[in-house]
């Protein structure tokens, strides 16, 4: 059953990706500025070579992890997104974790982009996390439960999103196994990046700290 779940939900972000392409299409940038000692190493000429949608994770990869702290800027990374958020859900082994990328947003001010803009991110993130628990409930057949699910809950607070209705959809029935693991582990051994965001970590904690017997 989680198996028809996982294919049902990556319908549902494909198409959310699709939205973020078209919203967010435009030409490639001439160039990304970026510190002069280290711009050489993140591999940026190759994305502006690649045709967008055939840029691969490992190229993005250096990208995104010095995003706004040593290469690129807001331009440079509005054209980049989608495809970032792209390989981030075909090709997780090969991008940055959901907690880096989501965080780039809060980088970019993203809060101050367009209304129609920030409600196609927040779509795509609400389906990504759809995608993540389908993932974590299909392991659960196998004998085990990833972090996909509590990755992308981290990474949305990291983005700035208030976490209430990510939270509600945790403590629905059909994702019960999902929820027991997070509880199970919380606070033992969250996510690292809960560190930049204790509100948020608070809020999960007294959200678990709710169901425990």
């Amino acid at each position: 059953m989680n198996k028809g779940v996982l294919a049902q939900a990556t319908i549902r972000a494909s198409e959310a990706l699709d939205a973020v392409y078209r919203t967010f299409e435009m030409p490639a940038p001439s160039t990304i500025e970026g510190c002069p000692c280290c711009i050489d190493t993140r591999g940026t000429d190759v994305l502006l070579a690649t045709p967008l949608r055939e840029i691969s994770g490992m190229a993005l990869w250096r990208y995104v992890s010095g995003a706004f702290l040593t290469v690129g800027d807001e331009q440079d990374f509005r054209y980049l997104l989608p495809r970032i958020l792209d390989v981030s859900v075909s090709d997780p082994a090969n991008a940055n974790n959901p907690e880096i990328v989501l965080g780039k947003l809060s980088l970019a001010g993203w809060d101050s982009w367009p209304p129609h803009e920030k409600a196609v991110i927040e779509m795509f993130v609400g389906a990504w996390f759809e995608l993540a628990l389908a993932t974590d409930l299909a392991e659960a057949d196998e004998g085990w439960i990833g972090w996909a699910a509590e990755s992308v809950l981290c990474g949305a607070a990291r983005a700035g999103v208030q976490l209430d209705r990510w939270l509600l959809r945790l403590a629905a029935p059909d994702v019960a196994p999902v929820l027991a693991d997070i509880r199970d582990r919380f606070p033992r051994e969250p996510s690292g990046f809960w560190e930049d965001v204790p509100w948020a970590f608070h809020a999960v904690r007294v959200f678990l700290d709710q169901g425990r017997a």
